[in-house]
């Protein structure tokens, strides 16, 4: 039987024992752990294997645009050592990212590489710090202190740490993608939560009678949107209808949207005739005290009278509104006040227009007629007219239906840009 140096025994042990720590490692941790925990087991592992006093992992803040761009992660020590905790100088920070080697002192004092740090006064005898290496270049260190008692740090403990700190990184980037994942995963439920609080700001049911029909849809270009329209009737005779655009997209236009219906429908309280001047003040100064000057709110809202067929309404700077004669001619009043939410106490003029029987009058936002199809080019106003000129003979519902189907096959494979809305009403 060939006999085994002390040298190859030794080399052998040692083998064994980092393959036996990278395995206590490995069983300890798991993805579905915080990053704080695998750290911590990862830290205290490595502590024990060198025989140190203090380990401490830092790693780097992706979200950061500064020099100090270390943070301690997770610190672990020895009770018995009493050391103080210690913070990453810009000298070993400089050294670690421009070499990205470990670094070895057994006197850090005197270490010229880690030079403008007192470590007699933080009780730092001597320490091991080594790049966390990912696909991403260095991620953070693992920096252990104070070898044994009045140890040194020697070559083994260097090849150690050379092995373990590639199968850390790559443990802590897992974990950071699981953390990503699960995080994406709340907001994806969030939003589909906030989808559904939003769709339900929208009318529940149509609103129309033997006199009049009236219809809208929305499909926004997100999970939440900026769009909204209302239909609400006030009496017998009169039906209230709203439609707006809020600046912008995502849940900071749908927060604003909801709180524009919000207090719109509060205001409607007499249920016949309301204000439509006090209507538009009390909106536009809500939410100039409440949203900064980058959010507003274009909007067209008016009572139509099924009676004498009398449309009075206010356009707060949003595109006019469509009067389809029965005739075939498209009227597009260019009257408008200023948008809500940007000056406030601004005075808004009220509208007004009338449908004889077969007339209708459509309202809709940009998303309509900025449509895109695969070669950027705008669905357009021309476009939008005469698709509404030739199907002169649909009720709203038809319409809105026609044209989901008409600016799908438009965009073709191009993704939907904006949010599409459009309420149509017409009297018979």
């Amino acid at each position: 039987m060939p006999q085994i140096s002390d040298t190859e025994l030794a080399r052998l042990k040692q083998a064994v024992e980092e393959l036996t720590t990278l395995n206590q490692i490995a069983t300890a941790v798991n993805v579905s752990m915080s990053i704080d925990k695998i750290t911590s087991i990862i830290v205290e592992r490595c502590r024990k294997r060198v025989n140190a006093a203090q380990g401490a992992i830092f790693l780097l803040d992706d979200n950061e645009d500064t020099s100090d761009r270390f943070r301690t992660f997770v610190r672990q020590a020895d009770t018995t050592d009493g050391g103080v905790p210690f913070h990453l100088n810009n000298s070993l920070l400089g050294w670690m990212l421009k070499h990205k080697s470990i670094l070895l002192s057994n006197s850090p004092d005197s270490d010229e590489r880690l030079a403008g740090v007192n470590f007699e006064k933080l009780g730092i005898r001597s320490l091991i710090a080594t790049p966390l290496l990912s696909r991403k270049g260095m991620t953070g260190l693992l920096v252990l202190f104070n070898k044994g008692v009045d140890g040194a740090f020697d070559e083994r403990d260097e090849r150690f740490l050379g092995i373990v700190s590639t199968q850390i990184a790559k443990v802590i980037e897992n974990a950071k993608l699981f953390e990503q994942e699960m995080r994406l995963a709340s907001m994806e439920k969030d939003l589909k939560l906030a989808q559904s609080i939003q769709q339900g700001f929208l009318p529940k049911q149509q609103v129309a009678d033997d006199r009049f029909d009236l219809y809208g849809f929305n499909v926004p270009a997100r999970e939440v949107g900026g769009d909204y329209y209302d239909m609400i009737r006030l009496s017998d005779r009169q039906v209230f209808v709203s439609l707006g655009d809020v600046a912008g997209k995502g849940l900071p236009a749908a927060l604003l949207t909801g709180n524009a219906q919000a207090v719109l429908r509060s205001q409607l309280h007499r249920r016949e005739s309301p204000d439509l001047k006090q209507l538009a003040d009390c909106l536009n100064n809500l939410i100039c005290d409440f949203t900064g000057p980058d959010q507003y709110l274009t909007a067209v809202f008016g009572v139509f009278d099924a009676g004498d067929g009398s449309f009075r309404y206010i356009n707060a700077g949003h595109l006019p509104p469509l009067f389809l004669r029965r005739t075939g001619a498209i009227e597009k009043p260019d009257l408008a006040n200023v948008v809500i939410g940007v000056l406030p106490d601004m005075p808004f003029d009220i509208y007004e227009n009338h449908l004889d029987p077969g007339d209708a009058v459509y309202f809709y936002t940009d998303g309509v007629t900025e449509a895109l199809n695969p070669q950027d080019e705008l669905y357009g106003d021309a476009r939008f007219e005469r698709f509404l000129h030739d199907r002169l003979s649909l009720s709203p519902e038809q319409l809105c239906s026609a044209l989901k189907s008409e600016l799908a096959v438009y965009r073709g494979g191009a993704e939907q840009s904006d949010d599409i809305t459009m309420l149509g009403l017409r009297r018979r």
